[in-house]
């Protein structure tokens, strides 16, 4: 794929994303994709002829932005680490945590419609256990990382308080996660 059309298409996919946070499911068309991407009317259905293979991609898309900060947290986190040790750390990966939530509430509410949605579309089936393994795996990797491979640690009772708190503040359910409640979770498996 030329750098343009892979240009055009990550375009489209960030619009699909902001149209799921902001409008809902029944928001994302193609013609609201063109508009709120920039692009000429029809460069939408050019790429994606249909709603459920543009829902479908914007799925994938999703879980990809979502998990990309993982290495630049596992980078600061081994840094901090190494210079100011493993309290100091914990509290870094759980200020970045809580600074993502707010940063990047958008994908959380594109996460939740698109996961409502692939609770009821077949065309979407296991879309949702995709984005929640892909948001969670940050969160996993650094319980897992701080409980030193302890085989009896609650690994994913932990990422889902985290994530269960950052996702009632992303849609407005909840108070503004704080630095100490997620040191906390990851402190209980130290």
């Amino acid at each position: 794929m030329s750098t343009k059309k892979a240009e055009r298409r990550e375009a489209i996919l960030d619009g699909v994303i902001d149209l799921l946070a902001q409008r809902g499911l029944e928001g994302v068309t193609h013609r609201a994709t063109d508009e709120i991407a920039g692009l000429p009317q029809g460069s939408t259905s050019y790429y994606f002829s249909k709603k459920a293979e543009l829902l479908s991609a914007a799925c994938e898309h999703l879980a990809a932005l979502l998990e990309k900060d993982c290495e630049d947290l596992q980078v600061g986190f081994a840094e901090k680490a190494a210079r100011e040790g493993m309290d100091a750390a914990v509290a870094y990966v759980a200020d970045e945590l809580v600074t993502y939530t707010e940063s990047s509430r958008h994908l959380f509410l594109a996460r939740m419609e698109l996961t409502l949605a692939a609770s009821r579309r077949e065309d979407l089936s296991g879309a949702g256990e995709r984005l929640t393994a892909a948001a969670r795996r940050p969160i996993a990797f650094f319980l897992k990382l701080i409980a030193g491979g302890g085989a009896d640690v609650p690994i994913e009772t932990c990422a889902g308080l985290i994530d269960g708190i950052s996702l009632m503040y992303a849609t407005g359910q909840g108070p503004k996660p704080t630095t100490d409640q997620v040191a906390a979770v990851f402190r209980s498996i130290l």
